[in-house]
């Protein structure tokens, strides 16, 4: 982990959690909006591991990083494609799967959300 670039990786997750901690404990949104707030924090952060591990090269933690982050987009991707599915129910499968891979990049970085 002493990488600069995945100091740098962990520094972006780190910020998006207490950007998501100051929605739950200052905040007097509704839950629909802190929700959303949320998303967008989680994908700023996750859009700035991925600009830092197009630095690295494709091995150990900066590869595992990279399949989840390919995992997630290849989620979105089915999701966008399938039919017949109500936009606000493909909404909240969009939050849920960004929602899951924010975690699992937080764990792998040994961040406890």
């Amino acid at each position: 982990m002493d990488d600069p670039m995945l100091v740098e990786a962990r520094r972006a997750v780190l910020e998006a959690l207490e950007q998501r901690r100051g929605l739950i404990a200052f905040s007097k949104i509704e839950a629909l909006e802190m929700d959303r707030l949320a998303r967008q924090y989680e994908l700023a952060a996750l859009e700035r591991l991925r600009g830092e591990l197009d630095r690295l090269p494709p091995k150990g933690l900066a590869m595992s990083l990279r399949n989840l982050l390919e995992r997630m987009d290849d989620q979105l991707k089915d999701l966008e494609a399938q039919t017949g599915i109500a936009e606000s129910s493909r909404r909240l499968a969009r939050d849920d799967i960004t929602w899951r891979a924010f975690e699992d990049v937080a764990a792998l970085l040994g961040i406890e959300p």
